[in-house]
């Protein structure tokens, strides 16, 4: 029995010499922003020891110390190899850096290739591409500068109220401070002659490595806005970020909206975000539009809707990883679903009688890969306002709640066609990878896709909410209308061209042509940067 135990205490022993675990632990950066690399492969050379990066760069693994000469490879897509001698280095401390394999220093090869050879004039397209992808331009020294120029995507806009408007902002970044970041821009319009502005401050928990969005974000933000804002035509938390053509169903059915915002917002790695706020916020009618009550033959006329509201977003999905570039963050993982949940609480002050609200939203966002045919995006939500509230508070077609999948807008309704204090949205884009287009190796090359979207809003508007059956209500806009007992439909053929970001459709509707002034198709060109 003592002669077993010996041997068994011998061989545990044994093990414990040279049976020993290394451990392997660090984050993965990208060498040019200094941001984390979601899920790049991290292995010792030659061996089956090793793992993958999580959603924020961090690592670890265990592999024998009898190993000798270790090198690590790291590997991930749109970066270079890597091998990492760890001869002079901490295991349990590695930091690695990746060099991006930039798709923007093989672009000009590329459309020279496409172009049959050298091109000033493709060079030039290929530079000026870059710049506007890139949105914002380093003031000062690129390596030092503290502030950025932006965004150059949204500086020359126009829209039918505004005529042409030009816009120009500054954002600081890590080098001013990696926890307070600084915000703003200014904006005037030629056709309403008039100015509009935002600034943000937002102080980061966490340290960043240069802007203050990078995931997963924990940041507190104080917002002041005054700009244009159709109530029927963006969310009303949505930024005015619009590109190219904004406002464009909104012609006399805009406010001017100011408002101050303190909010606080977290991310997490396991894929729950969420968001608190208190808002107060000013409408002011433009135009054709009045806030207005007719009671008999008497009618009150209101100059602004003032509002008081706080509410709480949730957003979860269940693998939620990022490329992080200098301004940007790119979705790296597009087939988990994501859910948003809202409720927002609410005052309004109608002709000095304070009134409360309440509103609630849930949508869900999914890719669906079709094997190699192409994906489908679908997006659904659902919204609902609980009191009795003037019009501009109701739910509408296109508030929708943007994320990675971006099907577009309703395109032939107008901003405040279709009244509802519940309302029901389903929107569906396909788009081929492997179809007709994908066989002509011109088209093909130039990444032109065919694209088919579907999109459909139903809604109910309570007698509460309808100024026709419920006194003290705003009068609802002439060409404003009621569901139905079908819903609305529009759909749309079309392509998108050169890496994705021209589209080019033909849109029509299908239920409620008859409406007065209805719009029943058009082509539509939209730039998706």
């Amino acid at each position: 029995m003592r002669k077993s135990i010996v041997i068994a205490l011998t061989l545990i022993i044994h093990a414990t010499l040279y049976g020993q675990n290394a451990l392997y632990k660090g984050t993965v950066i990208d060498a040019e922003y200094h941001t984390p690399v979601a899920y790049a492969a991290v292995f010792i050379e030659n061996t089956l020891y090793g793992s993958v990066a999580d959603n924020v760069g961090k690592f670890f693994f265990t592999a024998p110390d009898s190993l000798k000469n270790v090198r690590l490879v790291i590997a991930r897509q749109e970066f270079r190899i890597k091998y990492l001698p760890l001869d002079n280095q901490i295991p349990t401390k590695l930091i690695i850096a990746l060099q991006p394999d930039n798709i923007e220093q093989r672009a000009p090869a590329l459309l020279d290739n496409l172009a049959g050879g050298k091109s000033n004039l493709v060079a030039l397209l290929n530079k000026a591409t870059i710049f506007v992808i890139n949105d914002w331009i380093p003031l000062g020294n690129p390596e030092t500068n503290k502030f950025d120029f932006g965004r150059i995507q949204t500086f020359p806009t126009y829209n039918p109220i505004e005529g042409l408007r030009l816009r120009a902002g500054v954002a600081s970044n890590s080098r001013l401070s990696p926890h307070l970041f600084l915000k703003g821009y200014v904006a005037y319009g030629f056709g309403d002659q008039q100015f509009k502005y935002r600034g943000e401050a937002t102080y980061s928990f966490d340290r960043k490595a240069y802007h203050e969005a990078e995931f997963p974000k924990n940041n507190l933000n104080l917002v002041y806005e005054k700009d244009l804002y159709s109530p029927g035509e963006i969310h009303p938390r949505s930024l005015n970020d619009l590109l190219l053509i904004t406002y464009r169903r909104s012609e006399n059915e805009s406010t001017y909206r100011n408002f101050a915002e303190i909010n606080y917002e977290r991310e997490y790695k396991n894929g729950l975000a969420h968001m608190v706020w208190i808002r107060r916020a000013r409408l002011v009618p433009q135009d054709g539009l009045h806030f207005e009550n007719q009671i008999d033959d008497m009618i009150l006329v209101d100059d602004a809707l003032h509002t008081a509201e706080a509410g709480l977003l949730l957003r979860y999905s269940l693998r939620e990883a990022y490329l992080q570039q200098k301004r940007m963050r790119k979705p790296i993982e597009m087939t988990s679903p994501v859910f948003f949940l809202s409720h927002a609480v609410g005052t309004y002050d109608y002709f000095g009688d304070v009134k409360p609200w309440h509103r609630s939203e849930l949508s869900v966002q999914k890719r669906f890969l079709i094997g190699s045919a192409g994906r489908l995006d679908a997006v659904g939500e659902v919204m609902k306002v609980w009191n009795k509230v003037p019009f501009p508070l109701l739910v509408y077609p296109n508030q929708r709640v943007r994320h990675h999948i971006e099907n577009n807008a309703f395109f032939l309704n107008r901003a405040l066609e279709f009244m509802a204090d519940e309302q029901y949205t389903l929107r569906t884009t396909f788009v081929g990878d492997d179809l007709l287009l994908a066989k002509i190796p011109l088209l093909n090359r130039l990444q032109m896709r065919e694209l088919i979207s579907l999109r459909a809003s139903y809604g109910r508007l309570s007698d509460r909410n309808d100024p026709g059956q419920s006194p003290h209500l705003y009068t609802f806009p002439a060409a404003s209308h009621k569901y139905g007992s079908a819903p609305y439909v529009e759909g749309a053929v079309g392509i998108t061209s050169f890496l994705g970001f021209l589209r080019v459709e033909y849109v029509h509707r299908f239920t409620y042509r008859d409406l007065p002034d209805a719009l029943l198709g058009g082509i539509r060109v939209d730039i998706t940067l």
